[in-house]
């Protein structure tokens, strides 16, 4: 004890590493789990980052698409399966739904 009293620096080292882990142990829910989408023309990693990523963070929703699907950079091509990490936060708008044309009806006004 005499030592840690003597070297003060270990002790400040020691107590923000113990606030840096509580942080990540409280932060992180663990409950992103992974789904596999088909890229659509006009998608980009961008793109997919704002439908799916929830609270993540882009750049690392982006690593973690890369990390996936094995892919070198940022450039995804059309009709390709992609697994992405989908967050349980993340709100997802009108997912995958399909419309028909017959299904399409246009309101009008008769006076």
């Amino acid at each position: 004890m005499n030592w840690l009293q003597k070297n003060s620096y270990v002790k400040v080292l020691l107590t923000a590493f113990l606030f840096i882990a509580g942080y990540v142990l409280i932060t992180d829910n663990g409950e992103t789990t992974y789904k596999q989408i088909e890229v659509q023309h006009g998608d980009n990693l961008w793109s997919l980052a704002e439908k799916y990523r929830g609270n993540m963070p882009t750049h690392e929703w982006i690593k973690t698409v890369q990390i996936e699907n094995n892919l070198d950079g940022e450039v995804i091509v059309a009709g390709r399966a992609l697994t992405i990490p989908l967050s349980a936060d993340a709100v997802i708008i009108a997912q995958d739904v399909e419309i028909e044309e017959s299904e399409v009806k246009v309101a009008t006004y008769n006076q």
